[in-house]
């Protein structure tokens, strides 16, 4: 295996690592998600924020 092969597979291991990590940071937002609709429905209270809401001052 030449230098140029090594380079690319290291290239490709790279990219296969990042791609599944990727796909659990994708899963844990589906499931942080799901977990403020369910606490938001049991607390009978709106959880997520308002984007654009302006803040009161104090």
């Amino acid at each position: 295996m030449n230098r140029t092969e090594a380079k690319q597979d290291a290239t490709d291991s790279r990219i296969k690592s990042l791609e599944a990590e990727l796909e659990r940071e994708r899963m844990r937002s589906i499931v942080l998600e799901k977990m403020i609709d369910v606490a938001g429905r049991e607390l009978g209270v709106d959880i997520r924020k308002k984007f654009g809401a302006k803040q009161s001052r104090k």
